[in-house]
Order: C-alpha cells, then structure tokens, then sequence
C-alpha cells in the first residue's frame, strides 16, 4: 500500500514539474506575440518615429505589385487613398500580381529609408516605362516609410 502511495505521489510530482515548463514556455510564446504592434496604415503614417524598425502587423487591399520582379507592392488604406510599400523581406522572395485586389495581412519591419536609399530609389522610379504617368501608388513609392513583410496571408471576408 505504502508502495502504491508513493508512486502516486511521485507521478503527481512529475506532472506538476511539467506542467511549470509548459508555462514558461507559454509565457515566452506569449512575450514574442506581444512584440508585434498591430496598426493601421494612417497610425503608422501619422507617428512613423512610434513605429520605426519595430516589427508591426498591418493589412489593406493590394493596389498594385510592381510586375518588375514583384519586388514591392503597395496597400491601400480604409480611407481608400492613403497607402504604403511593401517589399519583401525574410523568406519572400517576391509578391505575386494575383496579390492585386485582394486584401493581405503583412507582419514585418517598419522601416524609414535613408537618403542615399531615397535618392537611388527615386532614380529607379523615374527610370521604369511604366512609371511615366503619375499612378495612385507613386506618392507611396515616393515615400520614406515603408514595410519589410516577412509574413503575408489573405484575409477572407
């Protein structure tokens, strides 16, 4: 009997011991998650300093992927003008043009360009044919801000 006691009693232990780990573990996923800001594309906009190389979830109806490479897109936002680029980054090596219409969730680095990247950014912009003609993306593919995705799905509605 005493036998049997001790075994429950060493079994109770064993689970208790796990279950601790379980929770740190937990608590750890849980810290990782709370790292990711989730913003609108105006928030992100109005207080870029807020946002600048944090790792922020946003999302918007694709207006546009750069059919070059699809090495940017761009979304808009509910108030359907403002927008923002995207470009890919981590394991994405490029958006695909079936991307445009629908709406996408991005999780990445927001990021503000330097000047010499700003500078060599608007040089290839008004190098590119397709370019020639201001389009409703162009202020956005102008801009300092940008998002570097590293995660993407589409939202269904």
């Amino acid at each position: 009997m005493q036998r049997s006691i001790l075994w429950v009693l060493i079994a109770f232990l064993a689970v208790s011991c796990n279950q601790t780990v379980n929770k740190e573990g937990d608590n750890q996923e849980a810290s990782k998650t709370e790292q990711i800001i989730s913003a609108t594309i105006v928030e992100l906009l109005a207080a870029p300093a807020d946002y600048q190389d944090k790792e922020v979830a946003v999302s918007g109806m694709v207006t546009h992927v750069c059919k070059h490479g699809g090495q940017k897109c761009f979304i808009v936002a509910d108030d359907g003008e403002t927008q923002i680029r995207i470009v890919p980054g981590g394991d994405i090596d490029e958006f695909k043009v079936e991307m445009e219409g629908s709406t996408i969730a991005f999780k990445g680095t927001f990021r503000v360009q330097t000047a010499v990247l700003a500078e060599e950014q608007l040089e290839d912009y008004e190098s590119k044919e397709h370019h020639e003609e201001e389009q409703s993306h162009s202020s956005a593919e102008k801009a300092e801000y940008f998002l570097e995705a590293v995660d993407f799905k589409e939202v269904t509605q």
